[in-house]
């Protein structure tokens, strides 16, 4: 896997259309090849959990608290899951759920440690953490500074070639567009079919817990 600069890229896309003498810049039509450059990566990045962009990061949240920021190179939008540590001798981690319900913030201040979040401007959890834990967030890294030309790419670059000279030669009405489209085609095809890997799932709800509020004292 290759992660060239966006002049890089811009060049090879531009030798692919036959714009080779006009150098990395290629004149008018660098904003364009730019933009289809840049669109390439931000739709395969959406396509898939990406492996090499994957990656956790512990949180540290307090007696009755209830938000926490996102991790720095998190995409707020492509948090996997969270866990907290229930601090018993096993160390045990336990999975959140995701969804809070407006019922629930009926019983948001009972003594436990979080069993539920939502995505918000900040990671809400329900409910209110009951003492100091550590929350484990995994998430998919954000994609990276991508318009100046000194920019890598974040996705495999050879991804981005194929789907930006596909587009780029479908622009130009070129002869041998049909070619790099079904070329783009395959390589979707593929994305598609090891987008969920091995995962098994379950249905929704087998295996929920929460844990029941404790009684008052009246």
């Amino acid at each position: 896997m290759t992660y060239r600069t966006l002049e890089t890229l811009r060049g090879i896309v531009s030798a692919r259309l036959g714009f080779g003498s006009q150098g990395a810049s290629v004149g008018a039509n660098k904003t364009l090849i730019d933009s289809l450059l840049q669109n390439a990566q931000s739709q395969l990045y959406w396509m898939q959990n990406w492996k090499k962009l994957t990656a956790y990061e512990d949180l540290s949240i307090g007696l009755d608290q209830y938000l926490v920021d996102y991790p720095t190179e998190a995409n707020p939008e492509r948090i996997l899951k969270i866990a907290v540590n229930t601090g018993s001798a096993s160390d045990l981690w336990v999975e959140l759920k995701e969804g809070i319900t407006t019922e629930h913030y009926n019983t948001q201040s009972s003594n436990a440690y979080p069993q539920r979040y939502e995505r918000y401007e900040q990671i809400e959890v329900w409910p209110k953490c009951d003492t100091a834990r550590d929350l484990r967030v995994w998430y998919i890294k954000a994609l990276g500074a991508f318009t100046a030309d000194g920019d890598s790419a974040t996705i495999d670059d050879e991804m981005i070639l194929l789907h930006a000279t596909s587009t780029a030669k479908a622009h130009y009405r070129q002869p041998d567009a049909g070619i790099w489209s079904s070329q783009l085609e395959s390589l979707l095809a593929r994305i598609r079919g090891t987008a969920f890997g091995n995962k098994r799932f379950r249905a929704e709800g087998k295996g929920d817990w929460e844990p029941m509020p404790r009684p008052q004292v009246v």
